[in-house]
């Protein structure tokens, strides 16, 4: 007799988790819902995961399969090819779920056909299941437009239809895959979220979410790939440099030496190697700049600046429509954006520049911002004396809409409607987020140093 089909699969990646698996498989065991099926994919484990597996081969329930190592993302579209359910839905070997996890979830996708997935809170816990702190998502509306927090890759229920009609998980990246997933969900179909904790993800040295670097670089990759798909999605994007001659800290003038090279050489090297910006100009009132150009780049634009946008105390708004207006005049074009750009930033890569060129048009906003966020205790000055910004107690939940976001400086993306409207960034506004040491920006002898420091110990690698 074949296995009445179930409503909801889960299916449980794991390589080297033999420490923690039995707690995640017994998490979906005590479920209150009971229409499920459990597959269990192990990815070329070395360590005694499948000896531990061999427990749950006559579970009519559980199916294990053995395969070699291919990594997540093959690993979830396998899944997806032997799940039998309505719903699917993945909870990694090292996590475990609360016992109303697939109740509340499914009765979501149950109660709003509109919903294509949902997710919930969840608690953040240590190696041994103590929990560290809970994590709030900011509770998605009908009125929100903008939606560049996605949801966990692990932990999402989805409608198992829909990811079949977005062509499964991307096989090239080897993380991030439920970034992939959302902004090509989010495309069509909309997502939904419960404020209620209902996983525990463990927190431990083994994990991917700690390599910061390789996951900015895989959501960079993955915009790209999504823009680069759509042939809709094209724009003129104007690079935009702007040098100020009356800088208020001598060494962030242009032609100041950082490791034997011109301050202003590092913004124009990047910029020059961007995909995706059509022309670069550089605003500035010195005609040792302009000259500088004309022999070192001759293909970049000069927008010379008039005295009276050169003071301190002139908007950067109309030194930009300014510039704007001059290239235009001088190329015949038509640019769709402005990607502001400082030379003040020496650290900013070709890559975040693209990063932001993709974002704006993946999220189709106004602009975008580069930022770093800021993790130390942060706090504000009230009656009482100081009272904690983005600080978890780990009794308190921690919210998603209270993490600190500074503005490092680096790039500004902005829209030629905004920039004609006097505004800098519109009302829809995202961002690219660059790791700490990128970030320097050089308005101090320390941050000269720094940025010496970090870019000698660049060029050693």
């Amino acid at each position: 007799m074949p296995k009445k089909i179930p409503k909801i699969t889960v299916y449980m990646p794991n390589f080297n988790y033999g420490d923690y698996i039995e707690e995640a498989i017994s998490s979906i065991k005590k479920q209150v819902f009971k229409d499920w099926e459990l597959i269990i994919i192990d990815d070329g484990s070395t360590d005694d995961s499948l000896k531990i597996l061999e427990k749950y081969s006559d579970d009519e329930k559980i199916t294990v399969i053995k395969q070699k190592n291919q990594g997540l993302n093959i690993t979830n579209n396998v899944a997806i090819r032997l799940s039998r359910g309505r719903y699917i839905v993945r909870v990694d070997a090292d996590d475990y779920v609360d016992e109303n996890f697939l109740t509340v979830l499914s009765s979501v996708l149950d109660d709003k056909p509109d919903i294509g997935l949902v997710f919930p809170d969840y608690h953040h816990v240590d190696p041994d299941g103590n929990i560290l702190e809970t994590i709030r998502r900011e509770k998605i509306t009908n009125e929100d437009e903008l939606l560049d927090l996605p949801a966990h890759g692990a932990c999402t229920m989805y409608r198992k239809e829909i990811l079949q009609n977005l062509g499964s998980y991307s096989e090239e990246f080897t993380c991030q895959d439920g970034y992939d997933i959302w902004i090509r969900f989010i495309e069509k179909y909309k997502p939904y979220n419960i404020n209620i904790p209902l996983f525990y993800y463990r927190q431990h040295s083994s994990n991917l979410t700690k390599s910061s670097q390789k996951i900015l670089d895989t959501r960079g990759a993955i915009k790209k790939k999504f823009v680069e798909s759509r042939s809709n999605l094209h724009i003129e994007v104007l690079g935009l440099i702007l040098v100020h001659q009356s800088s208020i800290y001598k060494q962030n003038g242009p032609f100041v030496q950082v490791n034997n090279k011109n301050l202003i050489d590092y913004i124009l090297d990047e910029s020059m190697r961007s995909e995706f910006l059509t022309d670069i100009a550089v605003s500035s009132s010195d005609l040792d700049v302009k000259k500088y150009l004309k022999e070192r780049y001759p293909n970049t634009l000069f927008a010379e600046r008039e005295k009276k946008l050169s003071s301190f105390d002139a908007n950067t708004i109309d030194i930009v429509d300014d510039a704007l207006e001059k290239v235009e005049k001088k190329t015949e074009k038509k640019y769709d954006a402005v990607c502001i750009l400082s030379i003040s930033t020496p650290l900013l890569k070709s890559k975040h520049i693209d990063h932001a060129v993709n974002t704006l048009q993946v999220f189709q906003v106004d602009s975008v911002r580069s930022i770093s966020e800021e993790f130390a205790p942060c706090f504000n000055h009230d009656s009482n004396g100081l009272v904690g910004i983005n600080i978890s107690d780990g009794k308190s939940p921690r919210l998603e809409r209270n993490s600190i976001y500074k503005d490092n400086g680096a790039i500004l993306l902005t829209s030629r409607e905004c920039i004609k409207n006097k505004i800098l960034t519109g009302e829809k506004v995202s961002h690219i987020t660059m790791l700490e040491e990128e970030s320097v920006k050089i308005n101090s002898d320390y941050e000269f140093w720094l940025a010496e420091k970090i870019i000698s110990e660049w060029n050693l690698q």
